[in-house]
């Protein structure tokens, strides 16, 4: 029977025409509500798995977000092809008294420094005492397509060892000069050395057939103010070979422009035993200084580059290119999963404030029933019934000579009066307050705000020294050999021993990846926000996985720990741990072979390192 009774007030509550028309009214609002805030949910919870991401911005795209193109290294490969174009040969035909041609032919390079004019040695197109005069031609490069040509000796500096050739029929771009070469600098030398043509049996009127030029590399190892002849002239010495035929040629930098003229280079001399030659090493070239000044004397504007240049080889860039586009499609693949984790999440905020909504809604709800069931109750009430607290009713017998007023045909039915229901009133209420507590407990607003505080606590902190234990229980596959270990923290830097940098993730979380260079394993170490929980986990790679993988990080540098008032060195730090990130993601995607949990406590204040 007690099971049946809340049954039987419910129907006759909803019997009640007035009442029950409030109620259904009631009942009919709050379902709707509920419908409604159901469908606004479904379509919320589904969106992360039903729509597609947006168009994501292409490989190019981000190239060009991660590059900054003022840092991008010139193509040294094809810089100094296309400077080869400017060096010709310099030929010399002597002419004795009475116009005969001698059978000494002076020979050299020389290279174009403006439209028309050509830069020599002086001892190159010198006539020597037994010429009456000399017939000076240029062989340009055999890519120019132009053929050899007579020019004009326009002036010359002795000393300087210079000469300036005009050579107005000469359709060839001329190469830029860089004033202010450095030691150690990396240099090349190009020319028509002598010895390469008898070695490839070239002689006679061969030589004025077009041709490759002859380069050599080298660095610059030493800048004098006087030459080898004893002349007050700026000269530099170099490491790249040079040969007579070289003479006059440039000295060029990896962009291919010129920084001195190729003049002097020391004789050989007899090894111990007196088989053979031992070349110097010695080779000097005259400062592209001093050749500025020579062609400001004769009136000659050259182009002028006032930067140091940034170049490497087609095959470094390349392989830098490989790294990059690397890098771009982790930091692509990371971006989408960014976008969608801020999809869900946003998701995953308006789940709250509905299901909030819908607490509060029901909460309503319940509230109102209770108040329309106590409503009824003290409605249809018998006015003069007692209540359940009221005295008992007089039962002492009248007396004999009293009159009966009235007599009833069937006794009345005495109902107790209900008092209010405060209990179950209460219990509604505590009911609804501890369905919120749960739901918003479980719910990401709790956690967001946790985090939050946490993070912030965090970033109180100072730095701590921490000593750490393995934790076995949390160890399923440990390091081998893993022991206590004890490093120094500071939370506000996300920096370990004042030089390890972690980066620090939205959750306030720290990262780290690192790759053995001798063994083929690669970690990921995990510090948590208040720096009291160490895991490490450690994977294992292919060999060419991780020769490709330490090739690529080695490119990125080693990273140390910012200065705390340098925020350009904050931000560099921070793009450049988002770069080891991309990369150490796009080689970790298997399962990690064993993974170590340390926990952590303080022992004492560690003295902050400025």
């Amino acid at each position: 029977m007690e099971s049946k009774e809340p049954l039987r007030i419910a129907m006759r509550l909803w019997a009640h025409k007035p009442l029950a028309s409030n109620i259904r009214g009631l009942s009919a609002g709050a379902l709707l509500c509920a419908l409604w805030l159901s469908l606004m949910a479904v379509p919320a919870v589904a969106t992360p798995a039903v729509t597609e991401a947006p168009a994501s911005a292409s490989t190019d795209q981000v190239l060009a977000e991660m590059v900054d193109p003022k840092f991008q290294p010139i193509n040294s490969t094809k810089a100094l092809k296309s400077s080869e174009q400017s060096v010709v040969r310099v030929l010399v035909v002597y002419r004795g008294f009475g116009g005969v041609p001698l059978d000494a032919v002076g020979m050299g390079s020389g290279f174009v420094v403006a439209p028309g004019y050509i830069v020599t040695n002086f001892h190159v197109v010198e006539a020597p005492p037994e010429a009456s005069s000399a017939e000076i031609y240029i062989v340009p490069h055999k890519d120019t397509g132009a053929g050899y040509q007579q020019v004009e000796l326009v002036k010359s500096w002795t000393e300087g060892d210079l000469a300036l050739l005009k050579a107005p029929s000469l359709k060839v771009a001329p190469l830029k000069l860089y004033l202010t070469p450095q030691k150690n600098q990396r240099i090349i030398a190009m020319g028509y050395p002598g010895v390469t043509d008898r070695l490839l049996k070239r002689g006679g009127t061969e030589l004025l057939v077009p041709a490759d030029a002859y380069v050599t590399q080298g660095s610059i190892a030493l800048f004098a103010s006087t030459n080898p002849d004893g002349g007050r002239v700026d000269t530099l010495f170099h490491t790249a070979p040079v040969n007579p035929g070289n003479s006059g040629g440039p000295l060029l930098d990896e962009c291919g422009q010129v920084v001195g003229v190729n003049t002097w280079s020391a004789a050989s001399s007899l090894s111990d035993s007196g088989d053979f030659d031992v070349p110097a090493g010695q080779y000097v070239a005259t400062h592209v200084s001093a050749l500025n000044t020579f062609l400001s004397s004769a009136g000659i504007t050259p182009q002028i580059q006032g930067e140091a240049c940034y170049a490497k080889s087609e095959d470094e860039i390349s392989k830098d290119d490989a790294l990059t586009k690397a890098l771009a499609a982790a930091a692509e693949a990371q971006r989408q999963r960014l976008e969608q984790a801020k999809k869900a999440e946003a998701a995953s905020a308006l789940m709250d404030q509905l299901q909030l909504a819908a607490l509060v809604v029901l909460s309503v709800l319940v509230l109102v029933l209770i108040v329309v069931h106590i409503r009824r109750e003290r409605e249809h009430k018998e006015k003069a019934a007692p209540t359940a607290y009221a005295p008992e009713p007089d039962t002492t017998p009248e007396s004999a000579d009293a009159k009966p007023l009235h007599l009833k045909t069937t006794p009345a039915k005495v109902r107790i009066k209900h008092p209010f229901p405060w209990g179950w009133t209460l219990l509604g209420v505590l009911v609804v307050i501890l369905a919120m507590v749960f739901v918003v407990r479980d719910s990401g607003l709790w956690a967001r705000h946790n985090a939050k505080k946490a993070a912030a606590e965090t970033a109180s902190e100072g730095l701590v020294r921490l000593a750490c234990e393995v934790d076995k229980s949390a160890s399923p596959r440990p390091l081998s050999g893993a022991g206590p270990t004890e490093f120094e923290f500071e939370a506000s830097r996300a920096c370990v021993n004042n030089r390890t940098p972690y980066e620090r993730q939205a959750d306030g979380s720290l990262l780290r990846f690192t790759v053995s260079d001798s063994e083929p394993f690669a970690a990921k170490l995990e510090l948590s926000k208040d720096g009291l929980r160490f895991k490490r986990s450690d994977y294992r790679l292919s060999p060419e996985a991780h020769q490709a993988y330490v090739s690529q990080r080695t490119a990125l540098g080693t990273l140390r720990c910012a200065s705390p008032d340098n925020t350009g060195q904050q931000a560099a730090l921070k793009d450049n741990l988002q770069k080891v990130r991309t990369l150490a993601q796009s080689y970790l995607t298997a399962q990690p072979e064993t993974q170590t949990v340390w926990r952590c406590h303080k022992t004492e204040a560690a003295k902050a390192v400025n």
